[in-house]
């Protein structure tokens, strides 16, 4: 176990971009939707799970795609060195665009624009993760979408008795099995499994199937259907309805579920208690824009909490 106050370890998308509210629902083929305010954003899986991280006061380092070489993609950067995360392992490369994204929502959607595919997924365009800023810390969290660098986080994390938290692997990967925090997205069940992101039959199978593959807590999001979560098979599985909450902006709300359950399980919480803090992170979220640049401190979750009749695990 690592000293306490070492970092969480980060690695995946950085992104540069912006949020375009829309002031009615989104737009049909050839139609038409007024915009309300154009934001910008900093933005990624991993970007948005160290933001929140580092708001709630817990130090952290990220890592992961190259940064652009534009104003943009800068004020990324010393936007997440001006929140206090660690961003020494990030590099700047000369003539490079950048991960971009402009993301649409009608606060009950958003779709997301980007140049994620032709950027980040032809060649390698990213560092290796650096194994000593992994080995320093007491959690990582990694995105699953960097190949071997992926798997290297996971593969060291688990050398060193790490904690490891991702995202959107399948039930029979080997990431899957090194995890010990899976979280799993509507929007990815729904790419990959059609049919499973709504409750029924179809995704109480997957579920299992999830349950016996990865050993850690494993937990299915989808919007506003109930959370269902279980810890490797060992124990019946649970639901939890999230948060009713006026949604402006929904982007970011899978990030800071991830970010929120780290938090909760470095803090010693049982499951439920994890879940249900997440649940409330996830929920205030979507209540601001961009969501993860404005995410809450612990005092703002707590009050949330008090206001729906709960408090804070202890």
């Amino acid at each position: 176990m690592k000293k306490p106050g070492t970092s969480v370890y980060c690695f995946g998308h950085v992104s540069t971009g912006v949020i375009l509210q829309l002031k009615m629902p989104y737009p049909a083929a050839d139609g038409y939707a007024e915009v309300a305010q154009t934001l910008e954003n900093h933005a990624g899986e991993a970007t948005g799970t160290a933001l929140v991280l580092a708001r709630l006061g817990v130090p952290v380092a990220l890592e992961g795609n190259w940064i652009g070489d534009t104003p943009a993609c800068r004020r990324t950067l010393e936007f997440l060195r001006g929140r206090g995360i660690d961003v020494s392992g990030l590099c700047v490369k000369p003539g490079y665009p950048g991960a971009t994204e402009v993301v649409v929502s009608d606060g009950e959607t958003r779709t997301v624009f980007g140049r994620y595919c032709d950027l980040l997924f032809t060649t390698r365009q990213w560092e290796m993760p650096d194994p000593d800023k992994i080995a320093s810390a007491r959690f990582a969290c990694v995105d699953p979408s960097f190949g071997e660098a992926t798997l290297r986080v996971a593969r060291t994390a688990s050398k060193l008795g790490i904690p490891l938290a991702t995202c959107d692997a399948k039930p029979d990967s080997e990431l899957a099995s090194l995890a010990q925090v899976l979280v799993v997205s509507g929007e990815f069940l729904r790419r990959e499994y059609p049919g499973t992101e709504h409750i029924g039959p179809a995704r109480a199978a997957l579920f299992e199937r999830y349950a016996g593959s990865c050993p850690g807590l494993v937990v299915f999001t989808a919007g506003r259907e109930p959370v269902w979560y279980s810890r490797g098979g060992a124990s019946p599985r649970r639901e939890r309805a999230p948060y009713e909450v006026e949604v402006v902006d929904s982007a970011g709300a899978g990030d800071s579920f991830r970010g929120a359950l780290v938090f909760g399980l470095l803090k010693g919480w049982n499951d439920d208690d994890c879940v249900r803090f997440a649940c409330a992170v996830a929920a205030l979220i979507c209540t601001t824009a961009p969501g993860c640049v404005n995410a809450p401190d612990l005092q703002a979750v707590a009050s949330f909490l008090s206001a729906s009749g709960e408090t804070l695990p202890a």
